[in-house]
């Protein structure tokens, strides 16, 4: 089991090296934006401010150079500086963490919260009303896109709720709940058909399987048989989908933070894209490709949690 994990950490860091230089090259050599303007700006610069700014951020150094400099501040915990803002990367980042972390992981429970359960009573009820009925709504929320869906529900709350904190701050923990309740709804409703559609046919299958019979045959009451017994063993491709559905909602955080004006992760990427501040740029996208490893290494995980033939192959 050591060595496995062994070799699935030396894979990670194998990607995270690869990603980080194919990012930092094409910034870097791409770009049509010289950072020196960014840096110091078009007023009043000096030669003398121009030339302390370079060595301030190695912009005197080969770019071969300044990818060093900068992945090895990243393993020793300095992210670097923002060239817009003048203050340090990683701290620009933890500031806006916890809006885009509530709205992902609020989405995620919402998400799997409605599409299992209603994956399940489709499954059961295959080709019946109930299970066309869910059907027909869960293409319905696929066919709308997560931005989309937000800006109907700004001028849907703006309408019927107008109490509701389309934008602005929050105040104390309620206060931020239910600033990010309607963003999380709006980013979860799109990702609910998939974990749906999944939940059902795994749920269809497992229905079938020899064991369920024999279950059924002892006289064992449905309710226990679908929820106990077959939910269990269907879950676990449902797993692989969430792993994969949690760094689309990040990306579809994005769009959403922007729609309600939401200070969070994703519009500071916008922001320092549209800047041109490439160390912020940088950061963020390591961050997100280090989100997606974690999930992927959080869904091994559960597998052997869940379904101990995989525990026991893997040993």
């Amino acid at each position: 089991m050591g060595k496995i994990w062994i070799k699935r950490l030396a894979e990670y860091v194998g990607i995270l090296l690869a990603v980080s230089m194919i990012v930092f090259f094409m910034i870097h050599l791409f770009s049509p934006t010289d950072p020196i303007s960014v840096i110091v700006g078009g007023k009043g610069s000096t030669p003398e401010i121009i030339e302390h700014a370079r060595r301030k951020f190695y912009l005197d150094q080969p770019v071969w150079k300044q990818y060093l400099i900068w992945i090895g501040g990243i393993v020793r915990g300095d992210w670097g500086i923002s060239y817009k803002y003048q203050t340090p990367v990683l701290e620009s980042i933890l500031s806006r963490a916890p809006v885009t972390l509530g709205l992902v992981t609020g989405a995620a429970v919402l998400s799997v919260g409605i599409a299992i359960p209603l994956g399940v009573v489709s499954a059961v009820y295959k080709d019946r009303a109930a299970d066309r009925i869910i059907s027909i709504l869960s293409l319905l929320l696929a066919a709308i896109p997560p931005f989309l869906l937000s800006i109907l529900m700004v001028f849907a709350l703006a309408k019927t709720a107008p109490e509701y904190p389309i934008t602005g701050g929050y105040e104390g923990i309620k206060g931020y709940f239910w600033r990010m309740l309607a963003p999380c709804i709006a980013l979860a409703c799109a990702k609910v058909t998939i974990t749906l559609k999944v939940t059902r046919q795994g749920m269809i299958e497992q229905m079938k399987a020899p064991y369920m019979m024999n279950i059924q045959a002892k006289g064992m009451p449905e309710k226990n048989r679908v929820w106990k017994h077959g939910l269990k063993n269907a879950v676990i491709p449902v797993i692989s989908i969430l792993s994969v559905q949690i760094g689309a909602m990040i990306v579809g955080a994005v769009l959403v933070e922007n729609v309600f004006s939401l200070s969070g992760i994703g519009s500071l990427l916008i922001d320092s894209i549209k800047a041109s501040d490439y160390p912020v740029v940088q950061a963020i996208i390591m961050m997100l490709v280090v989100v997606f490893l974690l999930s992927g290494a959080a869904a091994d995980i559960l597998y052997e949690v869940i379904d101990p033939r995989i525990r026991n192959r893997r040993r």
